[in-house]
């Protein structure tokens, strides 16, 4: 029984060949991946290391904006509305050593800090 995976790449390259090919296989593909294929199936996706980087930067921003977005939501239904919650969001925090919560929030893992602070407000864990 033969489970064929999908391709998601224009050009590929047979597991066999990585050694003598591969190099010319990246040049030629111009920054998009290439697939790397046994028995007519893709095992594993090369790309280049500047394709790769910008991958896990669009990700990254990605996982940002919906983190920043659950904060945000988290926030307008704890204080209930904009204004107080912008207002909280700039006043320093202890649980922050001292830092406001918008000053902190430029990095994932600020983010994720503002996040668990609310999650203890909202459950009545004094900070």
């Amino acid at each position: 029984m033969s489970n064929k995976r999908k391709n998601y790449a224009e050009k590929c390259i047979d597991i066999h060949d990585i050694e003598s090919s591969l190099d010319l296989v990246i040049n030629d593909s111009k920054g998009s991946p290439v697939a790397v294929m046994q028995d007519g199936n893709p095992v594993f996706y090369c790309v280049p290391a500047d394709t790769y980087a910008a991958i896990l930067e669009a990700v990254e921003a990605s996982e940002m904006r919906a983190l920043n977005e659950r904060v945000h939501q988290l926030g307008l239904k704890l204080f209930g509305d904009e204004d107080s919650w912008t207002s909280w969001m700039k006043k320093p925090a202890l649980a922050l050593n001292g830092q406001s919560p918008e000053s902190v929030m430029g990095t994932k893992e600020g983010m994720q800090r503002v996040s668990d602070l609310l999650g203890k407000i909202v459950h009545g864990v004094i900070v």
